[in-house]
């Protein structure tokens, strides 16, 4: 049986589909959000609260010694889709602000 190349680019296709959408279910641990968090802010993180996400973001509240941040990974299907683009040569980081910052790109901290 030979397949025609239409079948066989829809098949890639449909996989590559179900691929992305089983990441989409997988959220960051608490550890792992602790570690990104101290990585980009440079000192160590006590606590992480107010965990929430979106198909495409996890945001939560970074609080260390000098202050609460907060904090955004892409995660889900946009995080999938960054480590398949690197070739997983790069992972997601997380982008900190001090809580109460005006301007800043994560919106839901209004």
């Amino acid at each position: 049986m030979k397949l025609y190349p239409p079948t066989t680019r829809f098949a890639l296709l449909g996989a590559l589909i179900i691929g992305i959408a089983g990441c989409s279910n997988i959220k960051p641990t608490e550890d792992h959000l602790k570690t990104l968090s101290e990585t980009n802010l440079g000192e160590p993180v006590k606590r992480i609260s107010n965990v929430r996400n979106d198909s495409m973001t996890t945001y939560y509240i970074a609080s260390t010694a000098s202050g609460d941040y907060n904090c955004s990974v892409p995660s889900g299907a946009s995080g999938g889709m960054f480590a398949v683009a690197s070739f997983g040569m790069m992972k997601p980081a997380a982008y900190c602000q001090p809580k109460g910052a005006r301007g800043n790109g994560l919106t839901p901290f209004n």
